[in-house]
């Protein structure tokens, strides 16, 4: 099912295997996907693409998902992009509160079922647009 707009998403994930799986199944919906494998690539791509969602993996090499949370929401470029974060540590209560309160939209758990996955970005977008107006 294809979303009502094309997006531009920002996967950052360290897993090659599991960014290329993101990528495609992403495209299959219309949207277009850029890649960050860590947490500084993350950072640039984020504030240089100014994508409009964030699909941010926790344990990530150079900076880790709760410093690039942390610094995207803090830079007032990039504090309104909405990050949807995906981890195997997403079940983890504790992980969860701390991503939330550092400002990530949303916590799911890996492995994430794709189509609940990108219909929460999607919706998120769509949430943080109506926030702006």
């Amino acid at each position: 099912m294809p979303a009502s707009r094309r997006l531009r998403i920002l996967v950052a994930e360290d897993d090659e295997e599991v960014a290329n799986l993101y990528r495609a199944f992403a495209e299959r919906r219309g949207h277009e996907v850029l890649l960050a494998r860590d947490g500084a690539e993350a950072l640039v791509t984020t504030a240089a693409e100014m994508p409009d969602i964030v699909i941010l993996d926790v344990a990530m090499p150079k900076l880790d998902g709760r410093d690039v949370c942390r610094q995207l929401k803090q830079n007032p470029k990039t504090a309104g992009i909405p990050i949807l974060v995906v981890s195997a540590l997403g079940g983890d209560q504790n992980v969860r509160a701390v991503m939330l309160e550092l400002g990530a939209s949303d916590v799911i758990e890996k492995p994430a079922d794709l189509q609940i996955c990108f219909n929460k970005a999607e919706r998120l977008v769509e949430r943080a647009a109506g926030e702006r107006g």
